[in-house]
């Protein structure tokens, strides 16, 4: 019995080999078949900030192009506020515009005549000063008399001076620091108006490009908060198929490589496709891991784009086959 064991073994083998020399396709030696999924580009779109939907335009199953109104939330009091933003950038220009024009010519003649007015009283006190300077030394007047013009004299004095400082600093204009203060409280005033604007925009949800309409997640009336999802858009021209390639067959593969789609749907009529990109790092084995039969475990991901499916047979979740023929066959 131990001795037939050998020669059963051996017949085995060699039918196996048989039974698969025959059932073998000529035609996909060399092919390598990766089993994946069809994925689409999706967005779940919603609003910077929160607010009361007005309207939600969009319906499900809706194909909207770039720009397209999805839904509108309540703006009344983001738009009072944008006005008021925006009297407050007039009013911070208006206050800069005046600063840098400098003092009215009234304003001027007027400085000059006080300054002028004040020269005056000074001049006609110093010559009170020395009258009854003359009188008192002549015994004429007291010497109180005498104190109480000077006194006045030194008051017309101090009047002179600030007369003329106030007329200098009205021909100078504003200092550079007032000039800058209020530049500067221009530039805050005109970045709230500015966002208050921006935050209108986003008031108005857009479809960022083309698209289907998979999810309507809100209703007019309810509120939303920020980034809260409003509608789930899909771009069905943009899918692909995610595979795994084995690491012993990574060198049968690059990017650029024409591929071939198979669905269970669609045996016999299959789509075209295009690898897009090849994972440089492992999966599911520890990079590690150094024997040669753990190596054989080692997958890369790679993705395929749908290259003829004007119809839109392949849907995102559908489970396809794609063939990759052997590089050496296929230019990338």
């Amino acid at each position: 019995m131990k001795k037939l064991r050998p020669l059963i073994a051996g017949l085995i083998i060699v039918g196996s080999v048989t039974t698969w020399w025959f059932l073998r396709d000529p035609a996909q030696e060399g092919v390598l078949r990766a089993s994946g999924t069809v994925e689409v580009t999706e967005a779940h779109l919603g609003f910077p900030g929160g607010g009361t939907l007005l309207q939600v335009v969009a319906e499900e199953g809706d194909v909207v192009r770039q720009g397209d109104v999805l839904a509108v939330l309540d703006t009344a009091r983001l738009s009072a506020r944008h006005r008021s933003a925006t009297a407050g950038v007039r009013s911070a220009q208006a206050r800069l515009n005046e600063a840098m024009a400098g003092a009215r010519p009234e304003e001027r003649a007027s400085a000059q005549a006080a300054a002028r007015a004040a020269a005056e009283r000074h001049e006609q006190a110093l010559r009170d000063v020395e009258r009854l300077r003359e009188l008192f030394e002549g015994g004429a007047v007291s010497r109180q008399r005498l104190e109480q013009a000077e006194t006045a004299l030194a008051v017309a004095v101090a009047g002179r001076e600030q007369a003329e400082r106030h007329a200098e600093l009205v021909e100078a204009g504003p200092r550079q620091e007032t000039i800058s203060a209020l530049r500067a409280g221009l530039e805050a005033a005109q970045a709230a108006e500015a966002d208050l604007a921006t935050a209108l925009r986003d008031a108005t949800l857009r479809a960022p490009f083309d698209g289907l309409v998979t999810d309507r997640h809100r209703e007019p009336g309810e509120i939303t908060g920020p980034a809260q999802p409003v509608i789930t858009l899909q771009a069905p021209s943009n899918r692909w198929v995610r595979i795994f390639i084995p690491e012993f067959r990574m060198e049968d593969v690059s990017v650029g490589q024409t591929v071939t789609i198979l669905s269970d749907g669609r045996p016999d009529d299959p789509f075209s496709g295009t690898i897009r990109y090849l994972g440089t790092e492992a999966e599911f084995t520890p990079r590690n891991v150094q024997t040669q039969e753990d190596r054989m475990k080692l997958v890369y991901p790679a993705r395929v784009s749908i290259d003829n499916d004007p119809d839109l047979e392949l849907k995102p979740g559908l489970p396809v086959d794609v063939l990759i023929e052997n590089g050496d066959d296929v230019s990338p």
